[in-house]
């Protein structure tokens, strides 16, 4: 690591330290050998009892000797502290635990896990709004051990949503906020289990929004979840239905230049006004409802079984412009831009129209009707909404038994089935006032003359396509994986052991219904099914030095497929896949110390890991080859190091300070390959070497650091005051740059620092406060009572729109090499946000 981290991380150590001397008996102490303590020798007998509970070891007395009793293990019965602090508070800037994407953490619900085998991400948006009744967690953060699952190197959340297992209530809520959404109405009602072994649950939530800080949001959700439990002797049986119906809109990221000329860092392109209406060009729908069916068993006090059968249907799109020999309608095109003239007078002279003239920042929706009407006799469209669709069709069976072999030694084994279907392809979602338009591929029509390359379904020719007719493209691609997981727990008086084993094997196969008409015998049908079997090993060692004290170390090996969006080059048109098979590789070490006493709660951990043999495919426009091309990229190597550190201090029984520390070097530590697959010639015509050893990892900060004031009182009032500070953020790079010929065809006397180094982020410093207060509005005659929750959260007080992300475009000037053709661009946060939210609850 640089001297400047290990300095930082010594720096913080010793107040970490300081922290917990401050904690500990005052000087004026005695030493008692058996108890392996300084007491203070003044503490009268109230004290002697306060000082034993808060920080000396429990030990009892048989038979007049000292015997220690056997120390608990850690509870995880909730988020960890460092979770709980920096979860929220540092997602602004994107922030990745150790620096991991989300295929390494695991989410699931019923024992299921929800990451979906295609890209590994967690469908969130599936049970989006339903606040009131997805609070039933633990979360498992790196290789700890959980009694549910396996785990992963990120962590594991469990989420519990039987009926009989949430909170008996009648709930009310509503919110007004000014972010994606402005309203929120919520209405939550759970029975408890009646005499009968039933319990019931259900919960509706609409979210709503419209203008607000951009004025071109929409949003408009509606959730809805059902559960309802059965007992019967030591069996529980469970029915869950959730879903999420949501369509919003998107935003994009936009480059300087813009922002200058809009003079407004929340200037987005993607909208403009039709007949006097704000009309959004890019916007996203999801719903994919949910079933859940579980039975639990409890056969004897020692063996605990645990199944469930997961159904979900249904689809997401994204909405986006598109079109047909016609010029490119969006605003943001980098030849409407002043960047684009070399002559200084004319790009002075586009600038001054555009500031004079705004709305040729935003779509002209009326000219792209009009050209649709008169271009043509027949009115064929030039341009035209599409949606590009992903329906899914998911299927898994999970089962685990719990077997307690003595009260000390617990054994798990879980075997789970997953089957994922999706089928992908674009969908004309609107003709924007035209008849039809044609299938075909305007990027081959370079290709020989009469060529049938223009089509981009050889099986349907010149097909005249329909407003919700397919377009472009339609494939589907079947994932399978049979897991099957094994893990002994072994709880000794003073270490806890554990040692788990994971088996996967895991089917991807494609099959096109389109015959592609660049690529006739790769494109139609079933693929070669191809088969990958892997292995993920991990165990962990823990001494409870007493009920308050923990040290642990973990380690991991492990294989994963790559993921079959990374697999395949360019599944749209072809099942060419890369040019070798690898699975990825992974090693992680973790070690860390645990402080729970009432008063200090501390946390340290350090962990490394190393990732290779991975795989990334990209797709975007190549000026080279003037064609979409797809970049293969094969064995990615990553290193991750750092330390994660929280602590909180309660200075009153109603004020406590908080604090918490991420710091690490996440870098790529190898050469990768790469291989280009143009979508308009039917083999890889380029392949070599990326130079990005030693490159940072982008998009998300390296350096974090939390401190929060909170307090509580007995009057039921709460408020959190907090500041985080983010930094050492790069944004995403292109590859393109960072390769042989790209270094060759540099201007004169250009840097070279200035093409390889990616574009770092400025730090940014985050206030958040949030407020709240709850009272009771009326008591009953039976008991219970009416209370009134008031919440008002605002993030970001400085009300700076700051840059939360952003990447280097994929287009690069290759035979030019000038850097600066096409700038990078950015995600700009919406200053000031709030959240205010009432409660009625029974």
């Amino acid at each position: 690591m640089p001297q400047s981290v290990v300095m930082r991380t010594i720096v913080f150590l010793c107040c970490l330290i300081h922290a917990v001397l401050l904690a500990q008996p005052p000087a004026k102490s005695i030493w008692l050998p058996k108890k392996n303590q300084w007491v203070d020798s003044n503490l009268d007998k109230e004290g002697w009892k306060y000082f034993q509970d808060q920080y000396i070891n429990q030990t009892d007395i048989l038979e007049g000797e000292e015997q220690a009793l056997f120390v608990p293990s850690i509870l995880h019965a909730s988020k960890d502290l460092y979770s709980s602090l920096t979860s929220f508070s540092f997602s602004i800037r994107r922030y990745r635990m150790k620096g991991l994407s989300s295929r390494y953490f695991t989410q699931s619900i019923q024992e299921v896990s929800m990451n979906q085998l295609s890209d590994g991400n967690i469908p969130w948006v599936n049970w989006g709004g339903l606040n009131e009744v997805t609070s039933n967690n633990q979360l498992y953060t790196g290789l700890k051990q959980n009694d549910y699952q396996f785990g992963n190197l990120g962590s594991v959340n469990i989420m519990q949503l039987n009926a009989s297992q949430l909170f008996p209530q009648t709930t009310f809520a509503t919110t007004i906020s000014n972010r994606n959404y402005q309203q929120r109405w919520a209405f939550t009602k759970v029975w408890a289990e009646n005499k009968n072994g039933w319990a019931f649950a259900g919960s509706i939530a609409i979210k709503k929004g419209n203008g607000g800080m951009l004025i071109s949001n929409q949003f408009n959700g509606f959730s809805y979840f059902v559960g309802v439990d059965k007992f019967y002797k030591r069996h529980l049986f469970s029915f869950i239905l959730l879903g999420n119906r949501q369509w919003h809109t998107r935003q994009s990221a936009v480059t300087k230049e813009l922002v200058g000329l809009s003079r407004s860092n929340l200037y987005q392109p993607g909208w403009g006004l039709h007949q006097g209406v704000i009309k959004p060009a890019n916007g996203q729908f999801n719903h994919q409802p949910s079933v859940f069916l579980t039975h639990t068993y409890k056969s004897v006090e020692t063996i605990e079984q645990a199944t469930t059968f997961f159904y979900s249907q249904g689809e997401k799109y994204t909405t986006a412009l598109d079109w047909y020999n016609a010029p490119d309608p969006r605003p943001d095109y980098y030849r409407y831009l002043p960047s684009f003239f070399t002559d200084t007078a004319l790009a002075n002279s586009v600038a001054e129209q555009i500031q004079m003239n705004p709305a040729q920042l935003q779509i002209n929706w009326d000219h792209l009707y009009w050209v649709n009407q008169h271009a043509s006799s027949d009115k064929r469209a030039r341009y035209w909404l599409e949606d590009r669709v992903e329906q899914s069709n998911k299927l898994a069976m999970n089962t685990r038994f719990k077997i307690l072999l003595k009260p000390s030694l617990e054994w798990t084994i879980q075997g789970q089935f997953k089957r994922e279907c999706y089928q992908y392809f674009k969908r004309v979602s609107n003709l924007l006032g035209g008849s039809y338009t044609m299938n075909w591929n305007q990027f081959a029509e370079d290709n020989l003359p009469s060529s049938t390359a223009i089509q981009n379904d050889l099986n349907q020719p010149d097909q005249k396509v329909l407003t919700s007719e397919r377009i472009g493209y339609h494939y589907q691609m079947v994932i399978k994986e049979w897991l099957f997981m094994t893990q002994l727990n072994y709880r000794l008086p003073r270490f806890d052991l554990f040692a788990a084993l994971k088996y996967t094997h895991t089917i991807y196969q494609r099959t096109g219904f389109y015959r592609n008409g660049v690529f006739p015998l790769q494109s139609f049908g079933p693929s070669h099914p191809d088969h990958f079997r892997n292995l993920f090993v991990k165990t962990g060692l823990t001494y409870k030095m007493n009920g308050r004290n923990y040290v642990y170390l973990h380690g991991a090996i492990s294989s994963l497929p790559p993921l079959v969006n990374d697999w395949y080059l360019s599944p749209r048109s072809n099942a060419i896949k890369q040019p070798k098979q690898f699975s990825e590789q992974s090693l992680m070490i973790e070690a860390g110390y645990i402080l729970n006493a009432p008063l200090l709660k501390l946390t340290l951990n350090g962990y490394f890991i190393q990732l290779t043999k991975g795989m990334d495919v990209m797709s975007f426009y190549h000026d080279g080859y003037r064609n979409l091309v797809n970049y293969a990229l094969n064995n990615l190597s990553t290193q991750h190091i750092g330390i994660e550190s929280s602590i909180a201090y309660q200075l009153t029984p109603s004020l406590s300070i908080n604090a918490a520390l991420h710091m690490g070097q996440f870098i790529y530590n190898q050469r990768p390959t790469y291989a280009v697959l143009a979508d308009n010639e039917p083999f890889i015509s380029e392949t070599g070497i990326l130079y990005i050893n030693r490159f940072p990892l982008t998009g998300f900060p390296h350096t974090a650091c939390y401190t929060g004031l909170a307090y509580r009182s007995s009057s039921n009032w709460m408020m959190n005051l907090s500041a985080s500070f983010l930094g050492k953020q790069w944004i995403s790079f292109n590859p393109l740059r960072r390769t042989y010929d790209a270094a060759q065809n540099l201007a004169p006397n250009t840097a070279q620092s200035v093409l390889i180094q990616p574009t770092i982020l400025p730090s940014e410093m985050v206030l958040d406060l949030s407020v709240g207060y709850s009272f009771r509005l009326k008591k009953l005659i039976n008991g219970k009572s009416y209370y009134l929750q008031c919440f008002l959260g605002m993030n970001n007080l400085m009300n700076r729109s700051m840059i939360t992300g952003g990447f280097e475009q994929l287009r690069f000037d290759v035979q030019g090499g000038d850097i600066n053709q096409f700038p990078n661009k950015y995600y700009f946060s919406n200053g000031l946000l709030y959240s205010c939210s009432l409660k009625f609850k029974l």
